[in-house]
């Protein structure tokens, strides 16, 4: 213990030395951020009041995924804003790339299937790369959708379990999962729900700039972990690291303090901008509100910082520690969807995203932040930090037998 704070002191001096540098990495990548979200907001932003024209594609060909895609079109055909189609596939594609589609609502195939034997039903987006905004605003709107379908499977198959240890017939029991469905999906899906759920969605894109400073802020957050980790590393002698060794200095020590001074120090500085920030929003937030979103960011700079300090265990050469602490950055920051929706990357890069715990941490912050959410949950990322912990534990460990 005595050596960590020891290192940890040394870390300290050595930003107290170099705070030009130390202001210069904190402040340059603020104005990057800054000008590229600046420049991206007249991609992204745009009238709130144009029409969005949504295809729905059923790709399955049940009775249920065919009544499902007829009441989607005539409950959003009620907005004065949306125009909704049945398309095929071919159409809905030709139609976004002439851009006379804002995006389209995929049912997949097996949907009725999957749907009945309870297994998580999944509607699929196609973006519009010249229609952002209102991509993201369908992309909202399929997870409300799902939603409501979701709270319709469960009742469906509680109903389903226990109607068959009657003497229905099997005839009547098919019959009697499809009436289930539509009373459900009526009941969940009406259309004024379905209205406030596409307000809410409009509701922070409404004031641009609160959305991306907040994502501004989760970038920066990202960026200031791993550019103060690298920034703290040094190279140390040969001579010096065998001294070290005879006075008892472990290398898992002085490596802690640099985790330990790089979290402090970012935690401090993002959780004082964080709550600048959410205090320009017409929201009103509780000290558990803060909280959960003290915990996410702790979270944030925490898995950030053992990423990197794997790397940095793992790689010997310092270009290489360099290259893959670029790398992490950019897929970390992609992988969030705080810059880019996830929805235009092709569909087999989508299903790796929900992996990513920036994309977990993104998706928790816009839920607590904007739409007031009065729950969190914190497994996913509290399991990858463990995770993390445990596989940097075992590669300190072993490094520190092999330098013995």
């Amino acid at each position: 213990m005595k050596n960590f704070v020891f290192f940890t002191h040394q870390y300290l001096k050595q930003m107290k030395k170099k705070w030009w540098k130390l202001l210069l990495l904190f402040v340059f990548p603020l104005v990057i951020i800054a000008l590229s979200f600046m420049a991206l907001s007249s991609i992204f932003v745009q009238s709130e009041q144009q029409k969005l024209s949504i295809a729905i594609v059923n790709e399955d060909t049940s009775s249920e995924s065919q009544l499902l895609t007829q009441l989607i079109v005539t409950i959003l055909k009620e907005n004065t804003y949306i125009q909704a189609e049945l398309l095929s596939m071919e159409e809905a594609e030709e139609q976004i790339e002439q851009n006379d589609s804002t995006a389209a609502i995929v049912f997949p195939s097996h949907f009725a299937a999957d749907l009945y034997e309870g297994t998580s039903v999944k509607l699929h987006v196609l973006g519009n790369p010249q229609e952002k905004t209102q991509s993201m605003v369908v992309n909202e709107l399929v997870e409300t959708i799902a939603r409501y379908i979701a709270s319709a499977q469960a009742n469906i198959l509680t109903v389903y379990h226990y109607a068959k240890d009657t003497s229905i017939s099997p005839e009547e029991l098919e019959s009697l999962k499809l009436e289930l469905l539509m009373d459900f999906t009526f009941y969940t899906m009406g259309k004024r729900k379905i209205l406030r759920e596409y307000e809410w969605v409009l509701q922070p894109f409404e004031n641009p700039l609160h959305y991306y400073s907040i994502a501004i802020l989760f970038c920066l957050t990202i960026i200031w972990s791993i550019l103060l980790f690298v920034f703290l590393s040094k190279q140390t002698s040969k001579s010096l690291q065998m001294r070290l060794k005879l006075a008892g200095v472990a290398f898992w020590q002085e490596h802690a303090a640099r985790i330990f001074t790089t979290f402090m120090t970012v935690l401090i500085l993002s959780s004082v901008l964080f709550a600048i920030a959410l205090s320009q929003l017409d929201i009103q937030y509780y000290a558990l509100d803060y909280l959960r979103m003290f915990l996410f960011v702790s979270l944030l700079i925490l898995l950030t910082i053992v990423v990197c300090a794997i790397f940095d265990v793992i790689f010997h050469s310092d270009k290489v520690k360099l290259l893959m602490t670029f790398l992490l950055c950019v897929v970390l920051i992609a992988g969030s969807g705080a810059v880019f929706p996830t929805i235009y990357f092709p569909y087999s890069m989508q299903q790796l995203f929900p992996n990513f715990y920036t994309f977990d941490i993104w998706k928790w912050l816009t839920d607590l932040i904007f739409e007031e959410r009065n729950y969190a949950s914190y497994t996913k990322s509290g399991l990858m930090l463990a995770l993390a912990l445990t596989l940097y534990s075992g590669l300190v460990y072993v490094k520190g037998r092999w330098a013995r």
